[in-house]
């Protein structure tokens, strides 16, 4: 077993603690378009959290498949605490995807249509990938997640133009995700290692949520009958351009954090935001349950 050294997991070692938070998104049926009162943008995030609970099942999974190889019982912690964050939200944004659902008949078909669709592209990886590319995968795809978790905690002016019925299941996310960043990773390299299998499944992971996220945000936004409204769209697709491309724009801060996936020796805790936890933690209610790992 390739044990990772403790000093590249030296700054790893946060608690991570399953928090089930029962939102309840009270005054969300009253803004449909919760993020800066903006459709392109808020949609888009409604089709990132159509991709989570059976995405996080699949995490979960391929998790489970490799623990029994950790004698560390630290390790063991992680792993446990890795688990039931992701069933936690799993739970909470199923909750919030119904709410979106509940927003039209039209909303309602999309949403299924959607989970339908990400359902047989899990199913798919299930079905075609070793247990080790699965995790490879889970690998790379918690990078992503990682990033858009970074972006959150580091961007207090976005999430203040969240609807605060929302805002708090995006920051608890993010915070968990920060987490529990290197579980996965941690573990791939454990029971592989393999550098070329990583970036494989890393490369699939990020073609297929940006094709997916894209098509099902149109698929929104054309329902709402934005198309048919060139100002409003124009409106919608510069403030996101704004959001991605500009000053501390989130693609132009994640783009070079993508690519140090790509180091040989990347490691997620290398940047270290463990820092703004604390911070965010204390704008969040009260959990309902709190676990130890």
């Amino acid at each position: 077993m390739k044990l990772l050294s403790r000093s590249r997991r030296a700054v790893a070692r946060l608690p991570i603690r399953p928090r089930r938070m029962n939102f309840r998104f009270q005054g969300f049926e009253q803004n449909r378009y919760w993020f800066d009162n903006d459709p392109v943008l808020t949609h888009f995030m409604n089709v990132l959290s159509v991709t989570f609970p059976d995405g996080e099942r699949f995490f979960v999974d391929a998790v489970r498949a490799f623990r029994d190889q950790v004698d560390d019982p630290e390790r063991q912690k992680d792993i446990s605490g890795f688990i039931g964050q992701e069933a936690m939200h799993s739970l909470e944004h199923k909750a919030f995807n119904d709410l979106v659902a509940g927003h039209g008949e039209g909303y309602d078909a999309l949403v299924g249509e959607a989970l339908g669709v990400a359902q047989r592209l899990l199913a798919g990886a299930r079905k075609h990938l070793s247990a080790e590319r699965q995790l490879a995968a889970t690998a790379g795809l918690e990078h992503i997640t990682a990033i858009l978790a970074d972006t959150i905690l580091r961007r207090a002016d976005m999430v203040e133009k969240m609807d605060p019925s929302v805002r708090p299941l995006w920051v608890w996310h993010a915070i968990e995700e920060t987490e529990h960043k290197a579980v996965a990773f941690d573990l791939y390299q454990d029971v592989s290692g393999d550098y070329w299998q990583r970036q494989r499944a890393f490369f699939y992971g990020t073609a297929y949520l940006t094709v997916f996220s894209a098509y099902f945000t149109w698929r929104f936004l054309k329902e709402d009958g934005i198309h048919r409204r060139p100002l409003t769209l124009a409106k919608g697709l510069w403030k996101m351009f704004g959001y991605s491309f500009g000053h501390k724009g989130v693609v132009t801060q994640a783009i070079p954090a993508w690519f140090q996936y790509l180091r040989p020796g990347f490691h997620p805790w290398q940047d270290d935001n463990s820092h703004l936890l604390e911070q965010w933690r204390d704008t969040l209610p009260e959990p309902a349950v709190t676990a130890a790992a």
